[in-house]
């Protein structure tokens, strides 16, 4: 009779055990990264019965064996993988929205400026001898300081706003790896008595958190602990330690921010091609740096090429034409890394030859290397300078080091410090040699300017660099809008994936429900008879 209480008592014990974690898989339904769990029921080892010359086996009833986390690995790297591209194209997407809304305004952008400059240029072709008209142009050329100037400054605070950005995101993925990390040591203390499931729920959503701010690998050790890598292999997290990853001012570039690990030297930002950050880097490295070099060239264009032509007239007075806007001068920066004493230094010598790009000189112990950076092209080898080239002229004083490098950006300033020279309207140079305050042949040449294909190799226009600017920004941030729609529709059909073999399904839990509860009530009158059966013997004994 005691076989029948204990045979009763397992049943009724792995009846509440399914019973508990069916309800604990309905409790979870909503919660991120659960993955449902599962009873695993054996049968207890039989007692022997018979003799030898006929034996049998009885049953004892039934024991749970584990409590198992429904998980595929596969499903849960597709879904973390496809999260980690949604959040770079996002993450994009925001940016460039910003910087189109800047490039785009009809009524405070470029465009207009640069229009109204160039018809008050054409007023003064039209009345050489009208003062007004002149002192009209100045007003406007000023207006148009002022625009490439404000234009230039939002570009720059989008370059801030991205780094701090960037910064926030790497003490997001400081404190996420540290999180993992002392997962990692939690999970390897219970390995002995059988990993909870919950932990590993709880890791793989935190590893899942992390795949959003920058692309990971991972793999799980014997012990249980989760290796977290990022970039080609470089490690994050091992066991229950944690690196730490810190932004530094750019050695090559000081407006921009290097990725590094604690106590290294080294730079991974060209690893990290995913997640938010890889959303932000793309967004400076391919989007606002060709958006602000154009602007650049714009502003350097119209000086180099409107100061010429005015210098090839006469003014008010009949004195010859000077510089209209304040010359260019490109910018140099050694890297912070040089061990030399050299120096560059860099003119502007063919504006038509200047692209929009910044350019890297290195020197390697015998000859320099003077790369584009915009599409990666060595443009000049050899001995060095002084030497010509993508319409620079440049200079070397002192003696650089091997490996020494510089950076040239020839027209990064060239916004920021545009300004009009001239203040008195009679300067205006409108006519040409023959003179006279009647005169406009010069004015006219300066009217054509806006149209005139002097740059980039006597392709492009003023006006075609504008339009350019506008609409290659508004075409990466259509792409980086259908990307994300294209990511997304991924990351859902992952989902649905891991969720189809993984997640809560409350239809089938809710069965699970009352078939446990039914088998409860079962083996609870099997106890129950096991009872009544003991007491009829009890009571016959006693009489």
């Amino acid at each position: 009779m005691v076989d029948i209480l204990r045979t009763g008592l397992s049943g009724l014990i792995a009846s509440q055990r399914a019973l508990a974690t069916t309800s604990h898989n309905i409790a979870n339904v909503n919660t991120p990264g659960y993955s449902r769990q599962r009873v695993e029921l054996t049968t207890n080892l039989p007692d022997l019965a018979g003799n030898a010359a006929r034996s049998m086996y009885v049953g004892t009833g039934v024991q749970v064996q584990s409590i198992t986390r429904v998980y595929d690995d596969f499903l849960t790297q597709q879904v973390r993988n496809h999260g980690s591209n949604v959040s770079q194209s996002e993450t994009l997407d925001t940016w460039i929205s910003q910087l189109d809304g800047i490039l785009g305004d009809s009524q405070t952008g470029l465009s207009p400026a640069l229009s109204q400059f160039f018809a008050a240029v054409q007023d003064v072709a039209d009345s050489p001898a009208s003062l007004s008209a002149r002192q009209a142009l100045l007003g406007q050329a000023s207006t148009l300081a002022a625009s490439f100037q404000e234009m230039n400054g939002q570009m720059d605070s989008l370059r801030q706003g991205a780094n701090e950005t960037l910064s926030d995101t790497i003490t997001q993925v400081n404190v996420l790896a540290e999180n993992i990390a002392k997962m990692n040591g939690a999970i390897a203390l219970s390995q002995g008595s059988g990993t909870s499931s919950d932990l590993l729920d709880q890791r793989d959503q935190l590893v899942a958190d992390l795949a959003q701010k920058v692309p990971v690998s991972t793999v799980t050790q014997d012990d249980g602990t989760l290796s977290v890598f990022i970039g080609n292999g470089q490690s994050l997290v091992l066991g229950n330690q944690a690196n730490t990853l810190e932004t530094v001012r750019s050695a090559s570039d000081p407006r921009k921010l290097d990725i590094r690990f604690e106590g290294s030297n080294v730079g991974i930002n060209n690893l990290l091609n995913g997640g938010e950050i890889g959303g932000l880097l793309d967004f400076q490295n391919e989007v606002l740096d060709p958006a602000q070099n154009k602007l650049g060239l714009m502003a350097a264009g119209l000086t180099e090429t409107f100061n010429a032509q005015h210098k090839l007239g006469l003014d008010f007075n009949g004195d010859p034409g000077g510089d209209f806007f304040a010359p260019i001068t490109p910018e140099v920066a050694a890297n912070a890394a040089n061990t030399g004493s050299g120096a560059l230094t860099v003119t502007l010598s063919n504006i038509g030859d200047l692209q929009p790009s910044d350019y890297e000189l290195s020197y390697n112990g015998t000859g320099y290397n003077l790369r584009r950076l915009s599409d990666d092209q060595s443009v000049s080898l050899g001995a060095g300078p002084p030497f010509t080239a993508e319409g620079m002229t440049i200079a070397i004083g002192g003696t650089p080091a091997a490996g020494d490098r510089f950076l040239i950006q020839p027209t990064q300033a060239s916004a920021r410090n545009f300004q009009v020279l001239i203040t008195d309207p009679r300067q205006f140079a409108a006519a040409d040699s023959v003179g006279g305050v009647g005169n406009n042949a010069n004015a006219i040449g300066l009217a054509n300017l806006q149209t005139d294909q002097t740059l980039r190799g006597g392709t492009s226009s003023l006006q075609d660099i504008q339009s350019q600017m506008v609409a290659e920004v508004g075409t990466q941030g259509s792409g980086a809008r259908s990307a994300v729609q294209a990511q997304t529709a991924l990351l859902e059909q992952a989902t649905q994936a891991r969720d189809g073999f993984s997640g809560v399904n409350l239809d089938e839990e809710a069965a699970n429900l009352m078939r446990y509860q039914q088998a409860y009530a079962a083996a609870a009158k099997v106890i129950q008879v096991g009872d009544s059966i003991i007491q009829t013997l009890l009571d016959a004994v006693r009489r």
